[in-house]
């Protein structure tokens, strides 16, 4: 066994407030106590949680050398001079060293993979997307060229276990399923009652009022249409006048927020459906919803599901759109058939008219958090994929 400590890089395809990087934050800052390495990271970009990595251990920032080829050269040229351009960078910014392992998070770090070849002893990939994600991030082509390269993969469900698989020939004996994690720390019951009116007030709705929330990026993949045609079909209940609607997610300058504005008025969902910029703390928001309603056409394993389900509130969710189905089972909340917007809102209405029920699947989501889905159940999972993939090089534990 080598003395030196193993040297090892994380690739973040994103600095921005996102599920894959914040679970990548808290792997590093958990790893800080167990091993004894030498870590760095490579940020794809700037964004607002770089400080928190620069904080924990050496980060550098990866500029996309593709903003230099497209502005200066004609397409069918650039495409030829970027690889060697991007190798040439990566070169220039790690000043010769090598790694023992390099830790992909997510698909999206395709390109400084590519140019890490020569680079890396060993490679294990964390993959975040689904179908539709790894297709519109890396595509068949790049997969073909690319996933070989990797010791291990690490899958954050069962569906992206078989997607994998089935979809792009990733052996599965070289599969790890670990699942997303989320602090366990959630506020006190007298805290969360006192957050819940305080959040309601701020909104503008009634104590008593059934609130169903989303959040996350605004947009096709995570169905924030569908969110809004799940509210007009509650709403349109005549029996109904209390159920609100609130999503977490978006920025006002971006053109999927003015579409989801659009169709809300559209709608005529008036003050009845509410969204809220992105914030850094969306725990007042978990504490004035009744269920989080996970929209989503495709999402892996997501953590917004996790911290709902940490804060005691039923997922209701489409079957065959990734990792809802497989946290929520048979008691953490409900399935509706895909994109079948009508059964999603009667199960709705059926929670809101039966609160007890609401009320046990809450607590089952919450108790099944506890126990399976915080760092220290997954963390050792990573850990151990880690070190699988150093052992062979003589750098492992």
């Amino acid at each position: 066994m080598s003395s030196r400590r193993p040297r090892v890089l994380f690739l973040s395809h994103s600095a921005s407030r996102n599920g894959a990087t914040i679970l990548l934050l808290e792997l590093i800052r958990w790893l800080r106590s167990k091993v004894d390495w030498d870590v760095e990271v490579l940020m794809n970009g700037r964004g607002p949680l770089l400080g928190d990595f620069q904080s924990l251990c050496k980060t550098m920032v990866w500029t996309d050398p593709a903003h230099v080829t497209t502005r200066l050269l004609p397409s069918n040229l650039g495409d030829r001079v970027l690889p060697h351009l991007e190798s040439q960078y990566m070169r220039a910014l790690l000043a010769g060293r090598r790694f023992d392992l390099v830790y992909a998070n997510t698909a999206a770090s395709w390109r400084q993979v590519a140019a890490l070849v020569g680079r890396m002893s060993a490679l294990v990939w964390h993959i975040h997307e689904l179908e539709y994600g790894l297709r519109r991030v890396i595509g068949q082509d790049r997969s073909e060229r690319w996933f070989p390269r990797a010791e291990r993969f690490i899958a954050v469900s069962k569906s992206v276990t078989e997607t994998l698989v089935a979809k792009f020939g990733v052996p599965r004996e070289k599969v790890d399923l670990v699942h997303g994690f989320v602090p366990l720390v959630v506020p006190r019951h007298d805290v969360r009652v006192s957050r819940r009116r305080q959040a309601r007030a701020r909104l503008g709705w009634p104590e008593d009022a059934f609130v169903v929330g989303g959040c996350g990026s605004l947009g096709w993949r995570k169905g924030t249409d569908l969110f809004l045609q799940v509210a007009r079909a509650v709403s349109q209940d005549e029996a109904d006048a209390k159920s609100r609607f609130l999503w977490i997610g978006g920025d006002k300058r971006e053109p999927s927020t003015l579409e989801f504005s659009y169709d809300r008025d559209a709608l005529n969902l008036g003050e009845r459906c509410v969204r809220i910029d992105n914030t850094p703390d969306v725990s007042d928001f978990y504490c004035a919803m009744d269920v989080f309603a996970l929209t989503s056409r495709e999402d892996p394993f997501p953590l917004v599901m996790l911290e709902a389900g940490a804060h005691g509130l039923p997922v209701i969710c489409f079957d065959k759109g990734g990792g809802g189905p497989e946290f929520v089972g048979t008691d953490a909340g409900l399935v509706a058939p895909y994109l079948d917007v009508a059964s999603f809102a009667a199960h709705v209405r059926s929670l809101r008219d039966h609160r007890d029920e609401c009320n046990n699947m809450g607590a089952a989501a919450s108790e099944k958090v506890r126990q399976h889905f915080g760092i220290e159940s997954q963390g050792p999972k990573l850990l151990e994929s880690m070190n699988r993939c150093l052992s062979p090089n003589g750098a492992g534990q």
